[in-house]
């Protein structure tokens, strides 16, 4: 039996709307959070990393890649606002791998680059490696 629903929206895509849930696990700045039905009513802010959505006997579970935003939960219905969402089926690893290849090559050759840009090709690097393991985490489990 599904305990509340769940929404993830990027600025730019609906990436989910109203996913039936048991159980979310929610990558947090101060760590991963457990989130079941009743929880409290919070807001907090999202780090790069993999969201997982439970859904029970009645619904298969989801993964989703997650980049920054703020998690809202209020009566039993979970809004995402994420910088940037994927769906772990979505995810291409060789575009990941091109991804993360180009990101530590402007890394590494950082002179002339402003530290706003060294910032974001450090967050793109991680976003790149967080899909690649998510697309090892879907292979493995057959999803």
């Amino acid at each position: 039996m599904n305990n509340f629903t769940v929404d993830i929206l990027t600025p730019s895509a609906i990436i989910a709307k109203d996913i039936p849930a048991e159980a979310l696990l929610v990558p947090t700045e101060r760590g991963q959070i457990n989130i079941l039905k009743d929880h409290t009513h919070i807001i907090t802010k999202l780090s790069t990393g993999m969201m997982s959505v439970f859904g029970g006997a009645d619904d298969p579970d989801r993964f989703f890649s997650i980049t920054t935003g703020i998690c809202k939960v209020l009566d039993n219905k979970i809004m995402v606002l994420a910088n940037v969402a994927e769906e772990a089926g979505e995810v291409s690893k060789e575009r990941a791998e091109k991804a993360l290849a180009n990101s530590e090559s402007k890394l590494k050759s950082s002179d002339g680059l402003s530290d706003t840009q060294i910032e974001k090709y450090r967050r793109k690097a991680e976003r790149a490696k967080l899909r690649i393991q998510l697309s090892e985490f879907v292979r493995n489990r057959n999803i």
